[in-house]
């Protein structure tokens, strides 16, 4: 399909600030930041900039059309699917998860005691649904394994979930939504629902497994009939067919040229860079499972831009969109990640400068967005009408600081 590329100059856009893309693109790829990027930038609904470069596997040049692991950029789509029940007065954000998930009827919540014995007590109130959209609901995760906390249960919930053969995603597994959640069901939760911020896929999951319940499909086939054949993204996949497999990145370890082939541990689990290609093919995780190329996913930005409609299509509201791209946690911090704010499932960006030691200054203030664990990222900033998109190959965020660079040349590139 012929993708149109403006003049950057008749959207408002220099073409002599985007050639600082490519400088820096060439600078980092000299000291190995990342073996290969795709870069887009668009400006008032139309694309002035999108160019790859270096290569997508050893001796295979990157392509426009390379695919890559979405990761975490997977969770703002399962954000949208949920928002869209909303939307049709299926659900109440309000509502708990256990009217439509029983097994979270009656939850605890661990509490770590100071000689190392923790006990278990019933939580304070339920999980909304608004808990688990804003990360809220009290779940972590095996790979916060003995986050610095002195007030919650770090060490305790992870080991939970892991003694409890709670599958972590980026692992090839036989699992399903519903096997997965409700074996998370039953662990302890790390803090009380809307207590404290926790950014975990098993938040997500169990809105994904929400979805199913709901909709009466699997998540996979409700995202591509609600979502994303409506808005022409025809190559975006949980498990990428065959016939595509030669166009998916490689995962690099960050800083070198070596291909990353194995799983590895992080916390108490193990990560890969294969769960979308072995076992059942049946766990649509709207966590981490995605893959798709940077222009399926930038019709899906531009959408959320455009606050809920693409080319007359319309698939959310413009109310569902503001509440997913506003601050949803209040006073509490994203304080694992960015030190930002947090919608639903989006980075907000709320003053004018990011907060004092974050590295993530998203062009400002109003500008959202949401990044993925091989190194992919998106920014919408509204103030400036533009969908900025960094997709690189190495793996454990390891090109994201060199590519907020890119975001911050790209935003640089919009005139006043």
């Amino acid at each position: 399909m012929a993708i149109e590329v403006v003049d950057p100059e008749s959207v408002g856009v220099s073409s002599e600030y985007l050639s600082h893309i490519d400088d820096l693109v060439a600078r980092h790829m000299s000291e190995d930041a990342y073996q290969g990027t795709v870069i887009l930038v668009a400006r008032h609904g139309k694309i002035c900039y999108f160019k790859a470069f270096g290569n997508a596997n050893d001796g295979v040049p990157m392509e426009r059309d390379s695919i890559f692991r979405l990761a975490s950029m997977s969770k703002v789509p399962s954000a949208a699917a949920v928002m869209q029940l909303w939307d049709r007065g299926l659900i109440s954000l309000a509502d708990p998860i256990a009217k439509y998930l029983p097994e979270f009827t009656q939850m605890y919540v661990a509490k770590e005691g100071a000689g190392g014995e923790d006990t278990l007590v019933p939580a304070a109130n339920p999980i909304t649904i608004h808990h688990l959209l804003s990360m809220t609901a009290g779940m972590t995760n095996t790979w916060w394994y003995d986050a610095e906390s002195d007030k919650y249960a770090y060490r305790t919930v992870p080991k939970y979930y892991a003694e409890g053969g709670v599958p972590d995603d980026f692992q090839i597994t036989d699992a399903t939504l519903e096997s997965k959640v409700k074996l998370l069901a039953r662990q302890p939760l790390m803090a009380n629902p809307g207590e404290v911020f926790d950014y975990s896929n098993n938040s997500v999951d169990t809105l994904c497994r929400l979805v199913e319940v709901v909709s009466g499909v699997d998540f996979d086939t409700y995202l591509r009939r609600n979502i994303f054949e409506p808005l022409g993204m025809n190559e975006i996949w949980f498990y990428p067919p065959e016939e595509v497999t030669d166009r998916v990145a490689a995962v690099y370890w960050a800083g070198t040229k070596d291909r990353q082939t194995e799983d590895f541990p992080l916390g108490l689990g193990m990560m890969g860079v294969d769960y979308g290609f072995g076992g059942a093919k049946r766990f649509f995780s709207g966590a981490g499972g995605l893959h798709s190329t940077t222009y399926d996913y930038y019709r899906f930005a531009q959408m959320l831009l455009n606050r809920g409609e693409l080319d007359g299509v319309r698939v959310l509201s413009q109310s569902a969109v503001d509440l997913m791209t506003h601050n949803e946690i209040g006073d509490l911090t994203n304080w694992q990640l960015t030190q930002n704010k947090w919608g639903y499932q989006l980075d907000i960006q709320e003053g004018v400068n990011a907060p004092v030691g974050s590295s993530t200054y998203l062009g400002g203030a109003g500008a959202y967005s949401w990044q993925g664990f091989f190194s992919t990222k998106f920014v919408n900033n509204p103030a400036n009408d533009t969908v900025i998109m960094t997709m690189s190959t190495p793996g454990f965020d390891g090109a994201l600081p060199h590519n907020l660079l890119l975001v911050a040349a790209a935003n640089a590139a919009v005139e006043a």
